[in-house]
């Protein structure tokens, strides 16, 4: 199938939605990088994503969040205090 025969029909169904710009890729992306921050198992990501190996799923996806480091580095005081 050629991408431009499913990001057409994609768009126009996005526009009558109402939904914001953006191609299938930056959906898929913003789905991968959500399940990353729920802490969904990155192998189960992977599995979603069909990525073919899970390097690649944490390569470019496992970018830590500054929420995140926050919430870890808390447990780690609240432990060692």
């Amino acid at each position: 199938m050629e991408p431009t025969n499913l990001s057409r029909p994609f768009a126009r169904l996005r526009e009558a939605a109402g939904l914001p710009g953006g191609g299938l890729h930056d959906l898929r992306h913003r789905v991968v990088s959500l399940l990353m921050e729920l802490g969904v198992p990155p192998h189960v990501v992977q599995a979603i994503a069909r990525h073919a190996d899970v390097k690649v799923t944490l390569k470019v996806y496992a970018h830590a969040n500054l929420d995140a480091m926050r919430q870890a580095l808390g447990k780690l005081d609240r432990r060692l205090s």
